[in-house]
């Protein structure tokens, strides 16, 4: 005759070891191109990487831009014959990052304005998605599209509910499920996973999934007032570098404000 009290004990154990399964197999790393697009043709893809768990998520950038030519793009020429080049602009700063935990509500993040490091707390927002019907296979994830405004912004994103996590690319979330690829309004940004693991290290998340140590944290009103600022001081700083004789001709982002060209629009 069978033990009640071992077979209580056995199912607890199996219920335990399934749900403990269930959620690993959502650990994950999936990679990203954050790209920007620019009107004569020219893009920038900088590489950034996603680790998650169904509740917290660190996303940094792992390496520097890399210029990519499309098609379109067009040889320009200044007012005295001379060509104009785009060029990255690197930075011996360390490299941005974005934490959050839902648990806590916590968005923590790090960032370069205008060659000054700025490390922010803030809160996760909840951005008011609206899902469409329409979906689309990218790689071997089946993906719904949903579209919202976001800090000035509107977004076309697709995600996949084959991976039940919330998480996605900068401070892009909230959906029942991973996002894939994003496309904002003006055509200026786009996101755009190129791998996904979803059998990862699990050491290697856990140690990236711990809250950043930071002392001198900044609030939210700081950055906006950094982001606000940015264009004067960004010019400022590149004509000083310029040899003589040398201008600089920006790219209008949303005319008619070309100031306006940062990821976040505050007003």
């Amino acid at each position: 005759m069978s033990n009640p009290k071992f077979m209580n004990k056995a199912l607890v154990l199996l219920l335990f070891t399934i749900t403990i399964t269930a959620q690993d197999q959502y650990s994950g790393i999936v990679e990203y191109q954050n790209i920007i697009n620019n009107k004569n043709g020219v893009s920038f893809a900088n590489p950034y990487r996603l680790y998650f768990d169904e509740t917290t998520s660190f996303y940094e950038k792992i390496g520097d831009a890399k210029k990519l030519v499309g098609n379109k793009q067009k040889e320009r020429v200044g007012p005295n014959g001379e060509m104009i080049s785009d060029k990255i602009v690197k930075s011996n700063l360390p490299k941005p990052y974005y934490y959050t935990n839902t648990k806590t509500n916590e968005l923590i993040f790090r960032e370069s304005i205008a060659q000054k490091l700025y490390f922010i707390r803030d809160t996760i927002q909840k951005i008011p998605w609206q899902l469409h019907e329409e979906r689309k296979k990218i790689g071997e994830y089946t993906c719904q599209k949903a579209t919202a405004k976001f800090r000035g912004r509107e977004y076309t994103v697709w995600f996949t509910s084959e991976i039940p996590i919330s998480h996605g690319p900068w401070k892009l979330r909230g959906l029942p499920g991973l996002i894939v690829e994003v496309s904002e309004e003006t055509g200026k940004y786009e996101f755009r996973a190129t791998t996904i693991n979803l059998n990862p290290d699990i050491n290697e998340v856990k140690d990236k999934l711990k809250k950043p140590d930071i002392s001198k944290i900044k609030d939210l009103n700081t950055y906006i007032t950094a982001l606000k600022n940015k264009y004067d001081e960004t010019m400022a700083k590149a004509r000083a570098s310029l040899p003589r004789g040398a201008r600089i001709m920006t790219d209008c982002d949303v005319c008619p404000d070309p100031k306006n060209y940062s990821l976040e629009r505050f007003e």
